[in-house]
């Protein structure tokens, strides 16, 4: 009877783990050609997918998202004219892709920008940061800079347009971290999501230059093979045939997505960083479904407000509807909420005010999280808040503590001094005796 038992007992535990395996694991993409790859929930900021994320490669492109997020940060206007440094120019290789900037041509930020980002000018990167460093070496400097404020532990950059250096790298996890920071930036969300762009004539260029975006999955000007309307950026990048890569970020309603790849293949006129992102988006949207966490204005908690003129408590809301994203068959068992207020609120409150925030777990982890905000302002009553704050300082606990240990003290000293009484008065006798 024991043995039946415990086989029933084994049947059952391999029914349940092969219960939560069918919901959590989700095939992965065949025929993938990219050494390395990286795919993002971008709200929750959950790795859906990886493959040597953290092993290091060449920069390439993702240095010119550093780039040109660190000038857009520096200028006052992209509308700033800048003169082409000769050295910048002659200095860069032109066997890499370029925009043709002359040495003492004058651009704007913005076009540089453009051909940067969006064509993938190499010479552009060169001159903006001599522009905005003073020399292409202390450019670098505030980059590695920049790059460490991120948290990019195992990134290193020698030059501001991702040629090929030995000394320098970087990984797909460190270069998501740019590429989020980066889109940050309206003006680099608005450059990395354009078509194409038109350059007119300068003091130095006579015709006008027509750039195509080279991503393809923005751009449709060579092919519309892999063009996604869902696609917001972000930018393109080649080391060598062995060696291309691309960061994608995609959103359609409630999924959010950043792909990255490096390592890919390109052969017989077939770039495979793009098929591999073609395929892992495609992973990305099918597999895992949106679910609704909280809709906007929902009541989620409340809490006392010391000091408040017309009430003594808030209730917080969800401010915007909160979706993540799980993988489809999902135990709803295991999904968790946690909601942290704010301790000791005063008034005045204004209403939005952010007073707490909720955090979505899913077996144990972090899949989204929610600033919380008061549903009401609430004005001061000074007197109120007078007498509520002599009332906490009652009731606090060092206040609490004080009064105890005053009351041992008083004590021990009663005892003390009625020792020293009883004491006074057995010598008193002890002399009359004698």
């Amino acid at each position: 009877m024991k043995k039946l038992l415990s086989l029933m007992l084994v049947i059952v535990m391999l029914a349940s783990a092969y219960a939560v395996c069918a919901q959590e694991t989700v095939p992965v993409p065949e025929g993938l050609r990219s050494s390395n790859i990286l795919l993002i929930d971008a709200t929750s900021d959950r790795i859906i997918y990886e493959k040597n994320s953290q092993v290091q490669i060449a920069p390439g492109g993702i240095a010119k998202i550093l780039t040109g997020v660190i000038a857009i940060d520096f200028v006052a206007s992209l509308d700033e004219n800048v003169t082409a440094d000769a050295k910048a120019v002659t200095t860069f290789d032109f066997s890499n892709n370029n925009m043709g900037v002359l040495p003492g041509e004058t651009l704007t930020v913005r076009q540089l920008l453009y051909g940067m980002l969006m064509y993938d000018a190499g010479e552009a990167a060169n001159v903006l940061a001599v522009y905005c460093g003073d020399s292409a070496e202390k450019f670098v400097e505030k980059m590695n800079k920049k790059a460490g404020e991120l948290g990019c532990s195992n990134t290193r950059f020698t030059n501001p347009s991702g040629v090929a250096d030995a000394n320098q790298y970087t990984t797909l996890e460190d270069a998501a971290k740019i590429v989020k920071y980066a889109m940050e930036f309206e003006q680099f969300r608005e450059i990395v999501a354009t078509k194409s762009y038109t350059i007119a004539p300068t003091n130095k260029y006579s015709e006008t230059r027509y750039l195509n975006n080279t991503n393809k999955f923005i751009s449709t000007a060579s092919t519309n093979a892999y063009y996604n309307k869902f696609v917001t950026g972000v930018k393109t990048s080649y080391v060598s045939n062995s060696d291309c890569g691309l960061v994608v970020t995609y959103q359609n309603g409630n999924t959010n997505l950043l792909c990255l790849t490096a390592g890919a293949p390109y052969s017989d006129g077939i770039n495979y960083a793009n098929e591999d992102c073609t395929k892992l988006i495609e992973y990305g949207k099918n597999y895992h479904t949106s679910v609704k966490i909280a809709a906007a204005d929902e009541i989620l908690a409340e809490v006392k407000v010391r000091g408040g003129k017309e009430d003594n408590k808030v209730l917080l809301v969800a401010p915007e509807d909160l979706y993540i994203n799980l993988p489809k068959g999902y135990d709803e068992t295991m999904l968790e909420k946690e909601i942290e207020t704010s301790k000791k609120i005063k008034a005045p409150i204004s209403k939005g005010d952010a007073l707490g925030q909720l955090t979505v777990y899913y077996n144990g982890e972090k899949y989204g999280s929610l600033i919380l905000t008061a549903d009401q302002s609430i004005s001061s009553a000074p007197i109120k808040a007078f007498f509520q704050s002599i009332g906490a300082i009652f009731t606090s606990w060092i206040f609490i503590l004080i009064v105890v240990l005053i009351i041992v003290l008083f004590a021990a000293y009663t005892v003390a001094l009625n020792k020293a009484k009883r004491r006074r008065k057995y010598v008193s006798r002890f002399n009359d005796y004698r």
